[in-house]
């Protein structure tokens, strides 16, 4: 028998239709990060209410942490002991062997140096990064909180190929090079590029304040900014752009259409 806790009142109770042995055999799944979607909501609401389960899950998480911290210590003592035989050894080596030995030291350190200046390079590219979600929000097919439970908001990235799904009555806020773009649910927006950033809109209501290119491609058209504000509502059936300033146009079956501030074009 699970103790009940306090359930917020903000709890879904219709989503809590996990029992006890449903939710334990699927917590070793959980902290392996291999629930999404719904499948995670349920058990995170499984345990709001019950506290035994919140406890085991707990526990679990701690156990795994334990265990890599132990896998740390082993490799930290087994590094030491390659330090001290590496000292013994190059006391009993000869001359041309200490200058082969420091060769083959030097290079994985040359390489080591090489991977932190790529990995710099890469830090500082271009990217698109979301900055808030509220609601249900979908990043690369993974829900926001599943990010945020397993550490790894910093990979909170629309790369290439990656879609973004916000749910009715979500919103998700996106920074770009040279400005920001939100979206308000029920909306999906595939990235197609990211430098300039070059956004595929399924549907959805997205509004943009940007100070370089973007490109917005829909069912019904696409659009080009320059650099400029306005709000897309895009879908199946329609094209709608309010546009408060900047440049931009918009190119379809009829031709080239330019975007005039304070204005509304429909396609």
């Amino acid at each position: 028998m699970c103790r009940v806790g306090s359930i917020p009142l903000h709890m879904d109770t219709e989503r809590q239709t996990l029992s006890c042995e449903e939710a334990r055999a699927k917590i070793p799944q959980h902290v392996q990060g291999g629930l999404e979607g719904e499948e995670a909501r349920s058990l995170r609401a499984h345990f709001e209410g019950c506290v035994d389960c919140a406890e085991s899950y707990r526990e679990q998480v701690e156990a795994k942490v334990d265990l890599g911290l132990h896998a740390m210590q082993e490799v930290e003592a087994a590094e030491t002991r390659r330090k001290v035989e590496r000292v013994r050894t190059s006391r009993e080596m000869s001359a041309p062997e200490r200058v082969l030995k420091i060769r083959t030291l030097i290079l994985p350190l040359f390489f080591a140096w090489l991977l932190v200046q790529i990995s710099g390079v890469f830090a500082q590219a271009p990217r698109i990064v979301l900055l808030e979600a509220e609601g249900a929000v979908d990043v690369a097919g993974r829900p926001v909180e599943a990010y945020e439970e397993l550490g790894e908001d910093d990979a909170l990235l629309l790369v290439r190929g990656a879609w973004c799904q916000v749910a009715d009555g979500g919103r998700a806020v996106f920074e770009v090079p040279g400005g920001r773009f939100s979206l308000t649910g029920p909306a999906a927006v595939l990235a197609e590029g990211v430098e300039p950033p070059r956004l595929r809109v399924q549907y959805g209501t997205l509004a943009l304040q940007v100070d370089g290119p973007l490109e917005l491609v829909t069912q019904r058209g696409s659009l080009e900014v320059t650099e400029g504000s306005g709000t897309i509502v895009a879908g199946p059936e329609v094209l709608e752009v309010s546009w408060a300033r900047g440049d931009g146009r918009i190119i379809d079956a009829r031709g080239e259409t330019s975007l005039e501030p304070d204005t509304v074009t429909r396609r």
